[in-house]
């Protein structure tokens, strides 16, 4: 009997070893452009009410890794495309550093595409974006918790929507591929936008500004205004880069137009399960050479291009030119050393010089009520990158809002005027930084 379950083990350890992955649309370009300037990472991390055993969350990240088998892999190269294998190895915790996001490790053939990180009362996770969105990461931050809470002996009650069993393929399905359709008028090419200046930290080094708003007070001046919370926030940080523009702008200099990117989850558009990527982005626009504009003629103007570019129909545009692309014969055949070449091209032209800072809000996160007990903050930090050199990530859960933004040069004045002017809509900010002490 012995024998023979030994036997099983190993020949499922063998299939297990010849899984793989394609990438999907959106990870493709991450290998290619990584350094210590784009870390290609994010971050979500929840703060408990009482501080963290790391033996305990050791046994809590190799039990729920098993049930994501799609995150339990590491990034192979071939000869057309990068690709996803199983990864024999278990991933370890490690202790929290000061500078979070960083790159991982550049032979990323052995390395896994997330690390788990804990500090006094805090668990964090950060992704690689080869791997997966917010979405994805925050489902596995919190079965991730609500295993650790169990094995402490916390009555954390029924997991709701947490996944504690094995996922099914369709978590790790490409989305894009599933919902492409055949080619669509494409989406206008966009113009280059107003980047931040500054002086950068070094190479590794970022610095966080954390803003922790009541919920109850800025959801009511979202309704006063008659717009979402996240039109409100986008609204107020395209103010803010309006007036930095104008206050660095020299008479010979150009206006260029202040652009935020907003993430839109596809799963609130499609009927998708995956927990891989599955995001794409609109980018609300205003155009200072036109005169300066007024506070609520943004939030008017971000307002309509988040109803009107976030239905199926508009958003299928992108779809269709992302997958397209991808699907291109010259593209399919190109060996992946030209494809390097290419992305980093790709990745500015078409993606980062058309926007002044991306803006990403999480929503409302909610945990099972014995869970929520004991978990007192949640955050989402950006990364962040030499062109869009600020970057905003948002998050609801209980009676907070906190906002985090991320930097990579010396001068918060993006962030100052933010807070600011939230300030002066009568809204209560408690802040804090990692760079105080």
């Amino acid at each position: 009997m012995g024998k023979g379950t030994g036997k099983e083990e190993r020949q499922n350890e063998n299939r297990e070893q010849h899984v793989w992955y394609r990438l999907d649309n959106a990870a493709l370009i991450y290998p290619s452009i990584q350094s210590d300037r784009i870390t290609t990472m994010f971050r979500l991390s929840m703060t408990l009410k009482e501080p963290v055993n790391p033996k305990i969350l050791q046994k809590s990240l190799e039990s729920v890794i098993d049930k994501f088998p799609f995150y339990r892999v590491r990034l192979k190269r071939g000869f057309f495309w990068y690709y996803l294998e199983y990864n024999p190895k278990l991933p370890k915790v490690e202790r929290d550093v000061r500078y979070p996001l960083g790159r991982l490790h550049p032979r990323m053939g052995t390395r896994y595409l997330f690390r788990v990180r804990y500090w006094q009362s805090r668990i964090a996770v950060e992704f690689c974006h080869v791997l997966t969105d917010g979405t994805g990461g925050m489902t596995f931050l919190k079965a991730l918790v609500y295993d650790y809470l169990k094995r402490l002996g916390k009555d954390v009650g029924d997991p709701g929507d947490i996944p504690v069993d094995l996922l099914s393929d369709e978590a790790a399905e490409d989305a894009y591929n599933r919902f492409y359709k055949s080619p669509l008028p494409l989406p206008d090419k966009g113009r280059t936008a107003y980047h931040v200046k500054g002086k950068f930290l070094r190479p590794g080094a970022i610095r966080i500004t954390t803003g922790v708003i009541p919920m109850e007070s800025i959801v009511a001046e979202s309704k006063k205004r008659n717009v979402s919370l996240t039109t409100l926030l986008v609204a107020v940080y395209m103010d803010a880069l309006q007036e930095l523009q104008d206050s660095h702008i020299s008479k010979n200099t150009k206006k260029r137009p202040v652009a935020v990117q907003v993430p839109v989850n596809m799963r609130s558009i499609y009927p998708s399960k995956t927990l891989r990527n599955f995001s794409l982005f609109v980018i609300p626009e205003i155009d200072p050479r036109l005169g300066k504009y007024s506070f609520e003629e943004i939030l008017q103007i971000v307002r309509e291009t988040l109803i009107t570019q976030t239905n199926e129909k508009a958003i299928s545009r992108y779809l269709s030119r992302n997958v397209g692309g991808q699907r291109n014969w010259l593209v399919r055949t190109t060996p992946l050393f030209l494809k390097k070449l290419l992305m980093p091209f790709l990745y500015t032209r078409m993606g980062e010089n058309l926007c002044s800072g991306t803006l990403s809000n999480l929503g409302l996160i909610r945990l099972p009520e014995g869970m929520a007990k004991e978990v007192e903050q949640i955050d989402f930090i950006l990364g962040t990158n030499p062109i869009n050199k600020t970057g905003c990530g948002v998050c609801g859960y209980g009676d907070k809002l906190v906002i985090n933004f991320a930097r990579n040069i010396h001068e918060s004045e993006v962030e100052r005027l933010f807070f600011t002017r939230l300030v002066k809509m009568g809204l209560h900010v408690k802040i804090y930084t990692n760079y105080s002490y």
